[in-house]
């Protein structure tokens, strides 16, 4: 049990006249301390697909097919981080990452912290944490496509401010725009929702034909579709009543779409 949870894990699958797929496992990191999530995403532009892992105190991505670990930030906060997303967002096939820290879902009034981490020109070494609007208990975060085709930072707590026994205000989930210079220009944030008063995690997801993402959220009450619309407001449709703690969209053999 211990060496699953500190261990980061590829089952690879080959065949070999078999009618099963046969999987074999590769250790990558031994010496994780708390592997709250982790990303997959092209890092330094060689085509491959890296790992992104965020730990409790630091980030490292792990350069495919070697597995070469390289630390991109030491502790940014005194608490946890607790979620990182990674993307290309300019085209030039190398991901950018956005961090959330001081994880402590006890305290819903000072905790949580969100970052962008602006690379070094190699890509190696401690990028430099630009510190962001966060809202408390942050707790997932994904960049999502907009109406312009451009990736919005998208940020949700685990519980509104001030929220007791998921009594209270709202949580806020934020849209934060990328400015032209990220390190020195204002980020602005446009809201998603903050109807929902506990919710453990959210799914960026293509749904129809427009060009940005929609979102699925799931929570105490319920799990949810979210909409955007081109003045960057949402909608929202329930599809499940049922309090969920993780969702994700898939597919079924005739085409049509299912969420669990």
């Amino acid at each position: 049990m211990y060496r699953l949870l500190a261990t980061i894990t590829i089952l690879s699958t080959f065949t070999l006249n078999a009618k099963e797929p046969k999987f074999r496992q590769q250790d990558i990191d031994v010496e994780v301390g708390v592997g709250y999530g982790l990303q997959l995403a092209d890092m330094n532009g060689d085509g491959k697909t890296d790992i992104v892992l965020v730990d409790k105190d630091k980030v490292a991505w792990y350069q495919n097919p070697t597995w070469a670990k390289h630390q991109i930030s030491g502790h940014l906060t005194e608490r946890d981080h607790v979620c990182v997303a990674a993307r290309d967002l300019d085209g030039d096939g190398k991901a950018e990452i956005a961090v959330g820290g001081q994880w402590n879902p006890g305290d819903t009034v000072n905790s949580g912290a969100v970052f962008y981490l602006k690379p070094t020109p190699d890509r190696s070494g401690n990028w430099k944490p630009i510190r962001l609007h966060h809202e408390p208990t942050t707790h997932r975060m994904h960049w999502v496509k907009n109406p312009s085709g451009v990736y919005d930072l998208v940020v949700k707590p685990l519980t509104g401010k001030g929220n007791r026994n998921y009594v209270g205000a709202g949580l806020k989930m934020l849209a934060y725009k990328m400015p032209e210079n990220p390190e020195k220009d204002k980020w602005t944030t446009s809201l998603v929702c903050d109807f929902l008063h506990n919710s453990h995690n959210f799914h960026p997801v293509n749904w129809d034909e427009d060009p940005e993402d929609e979102l699925l959220v799931t929570g105490i009450e319920g799990t949810w579709f979210l909409n955007r619309q081109k003045d960057d407001t949402w909608t929202r449709k329930l599809i499940a009543k049922t309090f969920g703690g993780e969702v994700r969209d898939g597919h079924i053999p005739d085409g049509r779409r299912l969420v669990t």
